[in-house]
């Protein structure tokens, strides 16, 4: 039996964002993970096959949208749940919208969703800095080549 990888699901949350994320209830949304290749041709390392000439944004703000799961987003006026779709992304506020795609990407690129706490032992020092590096012999090598 081998190892059954499933597509990773990524939390956006813009919990301590300096615009968003300073209230009790702040942005979170859960979007699907991106294989390698659909990852390296979003960043624009890697040409479409069908030539897109769309601007790299519009086609990260359309792959965040289309990977949507979940989200906590209500209307302003009314409080109800907003649709999760692709839509619903584009006719959100631009700052809120480009932030949820932002902290997506970055996901997607590698970035953890938090530090590491403070309180964790850091490991001690490196042993490579106490080896000392002198060197092993002062007899100078032999210069003659054999016969």
């Amino acid at each position: 039996m081998g190892y059954r990888k499933t597509i990773r699901r990524i939390e956006v949350s813009l919990k301590g964002h300096p615009t968003f994320g300073q209230e009790a209830d702040y942005p979170v949304a859960v979007a699907r993970g991106k294989t390698l290749d659909e990852y390296l041709r979003l960043m624009g390392h890697i040409e479409t096959p069908d030539g897109d000439e769309q601007s790299g944004v519009i086609r990260q703000l359309e792959e965040f949208g289309d990977s949507l799961i979940s989200w906590n987003l209500e209307h302003h006026e009314t409080g109800e749940p907003l649709p999760c779709t692709r839509e619903a992304l584009f006719a959100l506020d631009n700052d809120l919208a480009m932030a949820l795609a932002t902290d997506w990407l970055e996901r997607l690129g590698g970035k953890v969703a938090a530090p590491l706490d403070a309180s964790l032992p850091d490991g001690g020092p490196s042993p490579e800095a106490s080896i000392p590096m002198a060197p092993l012999s002062s007899h100078p090598l032999p210069t003659a080549v054999p016969a």
